[in-house]
């Protein structure tokens, strides 16, 4: 069984320490089964960029020749060191039209989603009451029947294609990726492309989730609307509620329940929740009654995710990644006395299955009862252990807090087998004489050969011929 509980307060203090306040009823959910996802907790802590260039995107690009105009937008406050970069502008097949360097930088207080208006010199025939560009481009000539835009200094680059566009672009680390273009017929005279901002999980500010890479999913044609960095931004932030969990399963755990508890950041949310990288679904319930939903967990690697869901949508999801273990280890004695060995000294050895693993070991006479008490994984040892029957046990525990059956060794202790002990003060036995080398044996000598004494040693030597007699 999972138990979900949400628990609203007047007031908390949120995620980085900022207050925040919380639902104003009491609810509680109670949801059995469920497994545990990776937690969520950076895109709730994302930092802000500081004077920066690289978190840009290509917002809107008017292709109509000396017409032509680039709008670039920040993902982040203050994302405005853009001297010295490049705004690339491609043709059909991808080679290099112009290598715009960007001259200047701009106002260090744009904040998120302000934009930059790169503009070409016939700009503003074409936008008489149109705002000032940031950079005036005198060579800018994009056609309306193909080409495309890169700018090469985002992390990754990011790039727009329309028309007849085939390329490829140039190799470039990370890459430079456009997908199918947009308005692959051309674009329509007097109308520009302008990426959609809908795709994120805010539906009113550009966010990086808005690009997926492909210029035909991302852009399509509207109303032209150039804007400069001293515009008025449009865009809007989503006033999302967040997820902060109180309560969680421990992990590693022996339970096949979990208990959650968490509550939204401000109130008055409701909640979305998915078990297992399942789709979200309302984890609502009436009337503060728990919603129940079937168990027990297996073993292994389980996740959960919640969101809040309020008038502005549904925010980033909470997530915890826990582990089910209902496995006890299995301990193995590796090293023992003999059977049967003197009391002085009984070393032990052993091993469990599971790394992590604490243990307890007993020592019992016969007759006694076990008495475990916590013992080093290193080993256990014992000394001065009287004449007698022991039996020495050891069992395991786990991270997930299993316990196994414990392993015993029965051995004889006969202190008989020690060797003797001198007394202090006493005289040792005498020694015994050195024990003396017994002669060798006298050679015997081959055929052939005679014995005799050479320098009062025996020695064979060869047996002299006698002569003949004529």
């Amino acid at each position: 069984m999972v138990n979900i509980a949400v628990r609203n307060n007047s007031s908390t203090r949120g995620c980085g320490g900022t207050e925040g306040k919380m639902l104003g009823r009491k609810s509680l959910i109670r949801l059995c089964g469920w497994t545990l996802g990776c937690a969520m907790l950076g895109l709730l802590l994302a930092a802000p960029a500081s004077a920066t260039f690289h978190l840009m995107k290509v917002r809107e690009v008017y292709p109509h020749g000396a017409e032509s105009y680039v709008e670039l937008q920040m993902l982040d406050n203050a994302e405005n060191q853009v001297g010295g970069h490049h705004l690339v502008m491609y043709n059909p097949d991808g080679t290099v039209l112009q290598d715009f360097t960007m001259p200047h930088s701009v106002s260090p207080n744009s904040r998120t989603n302000a934009t930059i208006l790169i503009a070409g010199p016939d700009y503003a025939t074409a936008f008489p009451t149109g705002p000032a560009p940031d950079e005036a481009d005198a060579e800018m000539n994009l056609s309306p029947s193909g080409g495309a835009v890169c700018w090469l200094e985002g992390e990754p680059p990011d790039c727009v294609a329309w028309g007849d566009f085939t390329g490829p672009l140039p190799t470039h680390s990370p890459p430079l990726v456009v997908g199918s273009p947009a308005s692959p017929s051309g674009v329509t005279a007097g109308m520009a492309l302008r990426r959609s901002i809908a795709g994120g999980a805010c539906a009113t500010r550009l966010e990086a989730a808005d690009d997926t890479d492909d210029s035909a999913t991302d852009f399509s044609e509207q109303t032209p609307d150039p804007r400069n960095n001293a515009s008025e931004i449009v865009e809007k932030d989503c006033d999302f509620a967040a997820v902060q969990f109180s309560v969680k399963p421990p992990n590693p755990t022996r339970s096949t329940a979990a208990e959650f508890l968490f509550e939204s950041i401000p109130a008055g949310a409701e909640f979305e929740c998915n078990l297992d990288h399942t789709a979200f679904a309302p984890c609502a319930h009436p009337d503060d009654e728990p919603l129940v939903l079937p168990g027990p967990f297996a073993d292994g690697s389980h996740s959960f995710e919640v969101r809040a869901v309020n008038t502005v949508g549904a925010g980033p999801p909470m997530g915890y990644v826990w582990i089910v273990d209902t496995e006890a280890p299995t301990v193995t004695i590796q090293s023992s006395p003999a059977n049967g060995s003197s009391g002085t000294v009984a070393s032990f050895a052993y091993k469990a299955s599971q790394l992590g693993s604490t243990y307890e070991c007993s020592l019992a006479a016969a007759g006694q009862p076990e008495a475990f008490s916590p013992c080093f994984e290193s080993g256990k040892s014992y000394a001065d252990l009287a004449d007698g029957t022991y039996t020495f046990e050891v069992r395991a525990t786990d991270k997930a807090g299993n316990q196994g059956a414990a392993a015993a060794y029965t051995w004889q202790v006969s202190n008989a087998l020690a060797p003797p002990v001198v007394p202090s003060g006493s005289t040792p036995p005498a020694s015994s004489p050195p024990a003396t080398t017994p002669p060798k044996p006298a050679p015997r000598c081959k055929k052939g050969f005679v014995k005799k004494r050479v320098k009062g040693k025996a020695r064979c030597v060869r047996q002299k011929k006698k002569k003949k007699r004529r």
